[in-house]
């Protein structure tokens, strides 16, 4: 799976070097509603609510098509009650890096998808508005599938967005504990940025 990610981002970064010329530049950000299989919420209710801002580069090679590469810091994660009867909350910070196709289906409305490589700054655990208690067992690196839409109102160089991540890695080693439950984080993304 590794490889592939890799094998996608070195075909982007070939094709964005050789078409420098047509890229464009922007600013994103917005609010996140994200959740983690099998650590202790149960629905899609037990999610954190965050938020990510960062910068994005388009770069069309085709008719209708282009690449999105987007640097982004993101605060994800989960809250969910325990069973001591208070809330916890689990807090990831990181630094995310979607690179993604984006297709122009008609007017100024696409569709995108692509992998992404997150790389985890922090991750601490709060219970009932205690003391943020660092975890540990993370795992630094995460990688992930990306999907959605947006929207571009082109006269203001404003665009929005609407993504889905989902990630195909634990964010905790289990190993140690011989758990088979593996721990996917799982995101939306809803946004909004500038094209300079």
């Amino acid at each position: 799976m590794k490889s592939i990610y890799f094998s996608l981002i070195a075909l982007f970064l070939a094709t964005f070097t050789a078409t420098a010329q047509d890229v464009t530049y922007g600013v994103i950000g917005g609010v996140n509603f994200s959740k983690i299989d099998n650590l202790g919420g149960s629905g899609f209710e037990d999610n954190r609510t965050g938020f990510h801002i960062g910068g994005v580069v388009e770069l069309p090679f085709a008719d209708k098509w282009s690449y999105e590469g987007s640097l982004l810091y993101s605060v994800e994660g989960e809250e969910f009650p325990n069973s001591l009867g208070t809330d916890t909350d689990v807090k990831l910070q990181y630094i995310n890096v979607p690179l993604q196709f984006k297709y122009y289906a008609f007017n100024n409305f696409s569709v995108h998808f692509g992998p992404q490589i997150g790389f985890l700054l922090k991750g601490e655990a709060t219970i009932d508005d205690g003391d943020a208690v660092e975890l540990e067992d993370t795992v630094n690196t995460n990688f992930a599938g990306t999907a959605g839409f947006g929207y571009d109102l082109k006269e203001y160089n404003l665009y929005f967005k609407g993504t889905f991540t989902y990630g195909f890695s634990d964010i905790f080693d289990n190993e140690s504990d011989g758990s088979d439950r593996s721990q996917l984080p799982g995101t939306v993304h809803l946004s909004v940025g500038y094209k300079f």
